[in-house]
C-alpha cells in the first residue's frame, strides 16, 4: 500500500484542493448574482429604470465570469486524476449553481421588457416579497456549504432549511400568479404581464436550484459520512 507521503496520493490532494477551490470561486461568482438580482428587482420596482438597466449588464456579465469559470473546471476534471465519483460530484455541483444564475438572467432580460410604470404596486411587492425569501434561501446555502466544510454533521439539517423556504417560495409564487392573471385580463400591453409572469417562473425555477444544490451537497455529505 501506499504511504499518506507517497508523491501521487500528495499531487492527487493537491488537485483536489484546486478543484475545490475552483468550485467555491463558482458558487460565490453564483451567489453575487443573486445579490445583484435583488438590487435590480428593487430598482424596477421602485421605478429606477437606469439603475436596474445596469444592474441588468453587470448581472449578465457576472453570469457569463460563472460560466468561463465552469468551463475551466470541467476542463481541469477532463485532465485529473481524481476518482470517477468524485469528478460527478463536483460536476453535478457546478451544473445544478450554475443553473440558480441562468434562470436569474433570463428573469432579469425578461423584466427589462415590461414596463415598470405599468406593473400594479400588489405585484412589485410581491416580487420584492419573493426575492426577498430567495435570499433568505441563498443564506440558508451558504450556512450548508459552511457545514460541509466543518466537517460538524449539520449539513443535513442546513439542507432542510432550504428546503422549507423553498416551499416557501413555491407558494407565493403561486398567490403571485393569480394576481398577474388577474392584471393580464386589464392590461395595457400584453408582453407586460406575460413576461412578468415568466419572470416569476424563472424566480421559482431559481430556487428550485438552490434547493438542488444543497441536495447535491448532501449527498456528498452522507458519502462521506459528514451528513
Amino acid at each position: 500500500m501506499l504511504g499518506a507521503g507517497h508523491i501521487g496520493i500528495w499531487m492527487g490532494r493537491r488537485e483536489e484542493k484546486a478543484v475545490i477551490s475552483a468550485c467555491k470561486r463558482h458558487i460565490e461568482k453564483i451567489f453575487s448574482i443573486v445579490n445583484r438580482f435583488k438590487q435590480f428587482v428593487d430598482a424596477y420596482c421602485d421605478g429606477n429604470v437606469e439603475a436596474a438597466k445596469q444592474t441588468a449588464i453587470e448581472i449578465t456579465t457576472l453570469e457569463r465570469e460563472a460560466d468561463e469559470i465552469k468551463e475551466s473546471i470541467i476542463d481541469e476534471l477532463m485532465e485529473s486524476s481524481l476518482h470517477p465519483m468524485d469528478q460527478d460530484e463536483i460536476i453535478r455541483l457546478i451544473l445544478t449553481a450554475d443553473d440558480i444564475a441562468a434562470h436569474l438572467k433570463s428573469a432579469t432580460r425578461k423584466m427589462t421588457y415590461a414596463h415598470t410604470s405599468d406593473v400594479p404596486e400588489p405585484i412589485k411587492n410581491g416580487l420584492k416579497d419573493m426575492v426577498n425569501s430567495l435570499i433568505d434561501e441563498m443564506v440558508a446555502l451558504i450556512q450548508t456549504i459552511k457545514a460541509l466544510e466543518k466537517n460538524k454533521g449539520e449539513v443535513t439539517a442546513k439542507a432542510e432549511i432550504t428546503e422549507r423556504i423553498e416551499e416557501k417560495i413555491d407558494d407565493m409564487r403561486v398567490d403571485l400568479l393569480a394576481k398577474i392573471l388577474d392584471w393580464g385580463d386589464v392590461a395595457e400591453h400584453v408582453r407586460d404581464f406575460v413576461m412578468v409572469k415568466e419572470a416569476v417562473e424563472n424566480i421559482e425555477s431559481a430556487s428550485d436550484k438552490m434547493e438542488d444544490t444543497a441536495d447535491v451537497l448532501r449527498a456528498i455529505a452522507i458519502l462521506r459520512g459528514k451528513k
